[in-house]
């Protein structure tokens, strides 16, 4: 595709090389960084749907706005020393960028508040880092001094900002017991841009426009490490267009992907499973002779992945039909990142058609690989890659992967405690593999399971063998009192007791086929889900902490029968039999959608859409919690 005028450039390879250029001239300072990401101000910045409009927003026009934001920042904290931290929560949106430079800007340092987190977890990271003001997207009250972003008043005359922050503070996820708060100076983040060229160079496809435009969706939040890099960073930089999202349920997704033709999709393996399994119950119910079909495509795809033309040639017209359901023919270059993905889910996406790849990287040394081969059985693989540029990576005695980065956090803070993070190697405490140049994880160290018999037991490399249709999820963990393993399969509270005994069956069936019999001593069924309301993955010391506790709620059969259910309960529980794939007989009025049945924040949000649209009543912006179908019933019918 040949690129034309690119802000004044012949062609886009010409702009790139321009832009690290003026990079590398540049003194590593955020207010450096700030003018060479807003340099392009005629660029679309950002847009979004709004209604039948599209609304967008140049990156001229987020630059005046956030010196607006510097300048009443400012003038609020005008007797609060420099380089003291200003917590940032908001969730993604142009106002986002506007306001965490804004924060920079007037001088100080920008907290990323993680607001999938719980308020005490966020006021200990306020504390931890002696934050003395919140800017907030609404009304919600900090331990601190809390404003919101609306009422920030911009009618200051202040010049002068050239005092800008030094550091930029980003919460870890939240899956260890240990939040810590890793801290980037702008010295980091100019060697995070420099590694995008590395990228580039390596995987041209990711420079790849579709009707002359690359557009992100934001899809990642900002406030975590994946997102503030791999999204937002590296394509502000070459003034690219954010595309943002209404919410996160999956037909707001695939239609605001179609609408906008977004060219590249960032996400944690969660989205792209739910997308895989959705994908496959739409092609299921379509019938046995076309599912058939498909499998047969799928199978004759993976024969000819290594003969280029043909395999391109052959998934373009085979499975065009999948891709126009899902995503349609605009998106080029996909990602997973943030914690293990399967073969299975990178194969399928793959193979019929889209290009995704395997990331790696963490709060602590931010994003350090990406599978940038272009060859479908290196993408199918499951490897991470070899290391970025400015990266080191080698594997301790203990198989766990070790790094070294220039671009990694410059300190952390834990347990209100701040050390220094330059020239050491990390321990990721990760586990991996390394063939020829290209990296393999395989679990964590602190997952290892090491039972009685001596004999090592991964579990990350096993539950995938072990899982059967039907259940809610599976997890190894090991039992402290006598030092066996044990697997906890949780299951829907009201699944009939004939499916229930079939889970048993096929459950103890896998454990054979893999030669597990001797290792899992036990197998615990359970009704509490694995994955809380806002995780992404299983925290296992978490789980292994309840089950020891005695808090995980056994599988026990006592049947509760609904009565007199009228029209609108039955529509509601169509919409959570639909949203976590089961049928309407299984679907009590009184279970809790996340802890009965397991389900999660994305599937809860296309209840709320499809409420919405039906009734006018949003559910996920109600300040009460509805988790049943006759708590939402009855809400509804207030």
């Amino acid at each position: 595709m040949k690129y034309e005028n690119i802000n004044g450039f012949n062609s886009l390879e010409l702009f790139i090389e321009y832009k690290l250029s003026m990079l590398n001239d540049a003194d590593a300072n955020f207010s450096s960084l700030f003018n060479l990401m807003f340099s392009e101000a005629d660029n679309i910045m950002y847009e979004e749907s709004v209604g039948y409009k599209i609304r967008k927003v140049t990156y001229g026009e987020a630059k005046n706005e956030a010196i607006k934001y510097a300048i009443s920042i400012k003038n609020l904290l005008k007797d609060i020393p420099k380089c003291s931290t200003v917590a940032l929560n908001l969730d993604n949106s142009d106002k986002w960028i506007e306001a965490f430079w804004g924060i920079l800007l007037a001088g100080y340092n920008p907290l990323l508040l993680n607001k999938r987190l719980n308020y005490d977890v966020l006021n200990k990271a306020i504390k931890d880092t002696n934050a003395v003001l919140v800017i907030s997207s609404d009304s919600k009250q900090f331990s601190v001094d809390t404003i919101r972003l609306d009422r920030l008043d911009s009618n200051f005359k202040v010049t002068g900002l050239d005092e800008c922050g030094d550091a930029i503070y980003v919460m870890s996820s939240g899956t260890s017991n240990n939040i810590k708060i890793c801290g980037y100076t702008a010295e980091e983040f100019k060697y995070i841009l420099l590694q995008s060229y590395d990228i580039i160079q390596s995987a041209p496809l990711i420079k790849t426009h579709y009707k002359g435009e690359l557009k992100l969706l934001t899809f990642l939040p900002f406030y975590h490490i994946f997102g503030l890099v791999a999204v937002y960073t590296w394509f502000a930089f070459y003034s690219r267009t954010f595309v943002g999202l209404k919410d996160l349920v999956p037909s707001t997704i695939q239609n605001t992907i179609k609408r906008h033709h977004v060219t590249h999709i960032f996400a944690v393996p969660l989205f792209w499973e739910k997308t895989y399994e959705a994908a496959i119950k739409e092609i299921k119910n379509m019938g046995d002779k076309v599912y058939k079909k498909f499998q047969k495509g799928i199978k004759i795809a993976d024969k000819i992945k290594g003969v280029p033309l043909l395999g391109k040639w052959f998934r373009k017209t085979a499975f065009k039909e999948v891709r126009d359901k899902m995503f349609g023919e605009s998106p080029s270059f996909l990602i997973s990142g943030g914690s293990m993905i399967s073969q299975e889910v990178l194969s399928f996406f793959n193979l019929i058609g889209y290009h995704l790849a395997n990331g790696y990287g963490t709060s602590e040394i931010g994003i350090t690989s990406v599978e940038l081969s272009s060859k479908k059985k290196d993408l199918m693989s499951g490897s991470v890659g070899r290391p970025l540029k400015y990266v080191n990576y080698q594997i301790n005695n203990d198989g766990e992967l070790i790094v070294n980065s220039k671009a990694m956090a410059n300190f952390i803070i834990s347990e209100g405690k701040k050390q220094s993070n330059v020239d050491r190697w990390f321990v990721t405490h990760d586990l991996a593999k390394r063939v020829g140049d290209s990296y393999f994880l395989e679990g964590r160290k602190d997952d290892l399971l090491v039972p009685s018999n001596g004999e090592n037991v991964n579990p990350n490399l096993v539950e995938a063998k072990l899982k059967v249709d039907g259940i809610n999820g599976l997890c190894l963990i090991q039992n402290e009192k006598n030092n066996t393993i044990v697997l906890l399969v949780s299951i829907n509270r009201f699944m009939s007791e004939e499916r229930f005994e079939n889970i048993k069956a096929a459950i103890q069936q896998n454990i054979e086929n893999v030669n597990m019999m001797d290792q899992i001593s036990k197998v615990e069924y359970i009704f509490t889900p694995l994955i809380e309301e806002n995780d992404f993955k299983v925290n296992r010391r978490r789980v292994a902490s309840a089950y020891a506790a005695g808090e995980l709620e056994l599988a026990v059969f006592n049947r509760v029968v609904d009565d007199n259910d009228d029209e609108m309960v039955l529509k509601i529980k169509e919409l959570f039999a639909v949203a976590l794939n089961m049928d309407i007989s299984e679907i009590d009025s009184n279970a809790n959608f996340f802890t009965d049945y397991g389900g999660t924040s994305l599937d809860y949000y296309l209840i709320s859409s499809k409420v919405e649209e039906e009734y006018g009543i949003s559910l996920v912006s109600s300040p009460k919690k509805m988790y049943s179908v006759r708590e939402i019933v009855e809400f509804i019918k207030k």
